[in-house]
């Protein structure tokens, strides 16, 4: 095999423990490397010579504040950018998320050098990425709290009793500390419409397909929870009135880019999330009742929406 072969060229791209794959001027992905094929799961047939804008790392507008700051999907360049010869490189990572062939989200770090011939003409841009280091940190952790049963079995979040504890300990720090914080309640727009058309195992997937898209849109120091049967809670420590709505209508929103393959088909859901912002007076059961009491007048007003329950009033998307 010569030594500048296109076959080796290959094989040496494919060795690489992460992800790379590369996008001509015209948007379009010409190399998918093995890296990414195991980390998104989807392989080279589903992507080659797919447009960026229909592919699964079209970008999706991050609307978190800096106070509950998230991941947005795989940002790309418009095709204006390819044609500015200014294009500058990111040898400094940006955190962002890539939607997987499963429906989940990914924290990853992404870089990216924009690639020129001989004479200066712009050839595409190469894009490398690798899981984020807290990823790694959250999975292990997660194993951990899983050996000792604080693990919802079928979501992979916190189980009832351990969100509730955290919501006790959060409740009791901010009385000695009054840092605000607010917690949001999630329910699963239409869901036993969707267990009558596609049965109870297609229910459980789209939980769990829920469960992880909020949980990967949440800050590392952020709990989540599944409260009910159909509803999960999260904790937004440092999140206050001023924040939680911008932060809670981001996650929404989230929600229906993932999906589920499901027999041949796409199947998507959205959520109704009520959020409630901590008071000096409030106990466990008074918080979470306010959460609860928008989440419900959030699926009352037709789902896919957020009420947030104030000291300054209702306020909604």
């Amino acid at each position: 095999m010569a030594q500048d072969s296109p076959s080796l060229h290959r094989l040496i791209v494919d060795a690489l423990p992460l992800g790379l794959y590369f996008v001509n001027p015209e948007g379009k992905i010409n190399v998918w490397s093995d890296g990414a094929e195991q980390l998104t799961g989807y392989l080279r047939q589903d992507v080659l010579g797919r447009l960026m804008e229909s592919s699964i790392v079209s970008s999706l507008e991050s609307e978190a504040p800096d106070a509950a700051a998230s991941q947005s999907h795989l940002a790309h360049p418009s095709q204006q950018d390819f044609l500015d010869p200014e294009l500058p490189d990111l040898p400094t990572p940006l955190t962002r998320s890539i939607r997987c062939k499963d429906g989940h989200f990914l924290a990853v770090h992404l870089r990216e050098k924009p690639l020129r011939d001989e004479f200066g003409r712009l050839l595409g841009s190469v894009k490398i990425f690798d899981p984020a280091p807290f990823s790694a940190f959250h999975n292990r952790r997660q194993d951990k709290l899983g050996a000792f049963g604080c693990l919802d079995p079928l979501t992979g979040v916190l189980n009832h009793s351990m969100i509730e504890a955290h919501v006790k300990e959060s409740l009791n720090l901010y009385h000695v500390y009054p840092v605000p914080f607010s917690i949001l309640c999630y329910g699963v727009d239409d869901l036993e419409k969707f267990g009558q058309r596609y049965g109870r195992a297609a229910v459980d997937a789209a939980m769990r397909i829920v469960a992880n898209v909020i949980e990967n849109g949440l800050r590392p120091t952020d709990f989540l929870g599944r409260w009910m049967k159909q509803e999960f809670l999260a904790i937004l420590p440092e999140c206050g009135e001023n924040d939680v709505l911008k932060v809670a209508d981001r996650l929404r929103k989230m929600v229906p880019q993932a999906g589920v393959e499901w027999w041949g088909e796409k199947l998507h859901a959205t959520v109704s999330i009520g959020a409630a912002v901590v008071n000096d007076s409030d106990s466990v059961s008074a918080l979470v009742n306010r959460a609860e009491d928008a989440l419900r007048q959030s699926s009352a007003s037709g789902g896919n929406r957020v009420v947030v329950i104030g000291s300054s009033g209702v306020r909604a998307t």
